[in-house]
């Protein structure tokens, strides 16, 4: 696939040249939520088990590194999230296959060679 298009095509419709505000709200609300979560869990583990409170805590990063993940810029589809939508697209929608060869009845020609 080749994408032909100027330099600079995208200026001024993207903050930093990059990120749509979906983008950057995205991103924010997984942070946030992540940045909660672990608020909330350090708060009430404080006599665990320092392994498992490692491992509780690596596991509550999770949305916040799946939202920056999706943001992350991709080349012509602009980001990953973006190239997920229209991979879903594609595969839902339906198909419709257009057939450019020539087209023959035979049956047409069965009744010129009958007589």
């Amino acid at each position: 696939m080749i994408f032909v298009a100027p330099k600079n095509f995208k200026r001024g419709r993207l903050i930093a040249n990059k990120y749509t505000i979906a983008d950057l709200l995205i991103a924010i609300c997984g942070i946030a939520v992540s940045l909660i979560l672990e608020v909330i869990f350090l708060t009430s583990a404080m006599g665990m088990n320092p392994t498992a409170n490692f491992m509780i805590a690596m596991l509550l990063m999770i949305p916040g590194g799946t939202a920056v993940l999706f943001v992350v810029p991709n080349g012509i589809y602009h980001n990953i999230f973006t190239f997920g939508l229209l991979l879903i697209q594609e595969m839902i929608r339906p198909k419709n296959y257009i057939w450019k060869g020539i087209e023959t009845d035979v049956s047409e020609k069965q009744d010129e060679k009958a007589p």
